[in-house]
């Protein structure tokens, strides 16, 4: 972890106060049932808040989380390769040639090698964007907080619609909650994904940004 990086990490989580404390004010409102969604949106809200609360806890309980959401998120990108572009990358990566393991054996190897490739960078992404949304909640009555957790509930509402499977992968131990803090730091595997469920076709583009990791 580089004082680059680590730069980049707090200055996009600057960026993103403002909206997050609009965000916050908005989603506040609609907890004091003062908005148009009435019980519903409270109710829905209320719901959200435990899971969220449940995936953050779990997060910084044992850091291992977040290993394997990034795991799940490249693992359901690299199920859209062919095999044989699948064992392609898997060779070129680790420069081993495949033996006559099976598909899933090489890809969950696969998506655990890129995972670690890129663990670093999550992890500080994440820490720092928490702490920076701790320090700012504090000293905005939890409104910037609030913000935080209607920008991960929006992200988790986008998946659902956008990548049902992953989607489903997630929500299981409230991973999705967290999904809005790997957006940013994965969007190549995610863009690359989406484009190989709308087009297999794509796998060399895929390959092409797989190896530039």
């Amino acid at each position: 972890m580089d004082a680059t990086m680590l730069a980049s990490s707090v200055l996009s989580g600057v960026v993103s106060v403002p909206m997050d404390f609009y965000l916050g004010l908005e989603r506040t409102f609609q907890d004091l049932n003062l908005s148009d969604g009435g019980r519903r949106i409270q109710s829905r809200n209320m719901h959200d808040d435990v899971r969220i609360g449940r995936a953050v806890y779990q997060a910084f309980r044992d850091r291992n989380k977040i290993a394997k959401i990034v795991n799940i998120i490249i693992d359901d990108s690299l199920q859209y390769l062919p095999e044989p572009a699948l064992r392609k990358v898997y060779d070129k990566l680790t420069g081993n040639a495949t033996s006559m393991t099976s598909r899933t054996a090489t890809q969950l190897t696969l998506s655990s090698y890129l995972g670690s490739k890129v663990i670093s960078g999550v992890m500080l992404s994440f820490i720092s964007r928490v702490a920076l949304r701790g320090l700012t909640g504090g000293l905005t009555g939890g409104v910037i907080a609030q913000g935080v957790i209607s920008r991960a509930c929006e992200a988790s509402r986008r998946l659902q619609m956008q990548n049902p499977e992953l989607w489903r992968k997630l929500r299981i131990n409230d991973y999705d909650m967290l999904y809005f803090m790997f957006e940013e730091p994965l969007q190549n595997f995610i863009k690359m994904g989406e484009m190989l469920r709308k087009n297999p076709s794509a796998s060399r583009e895929f390959i092409n940004a797989i190896e530039t990791y």
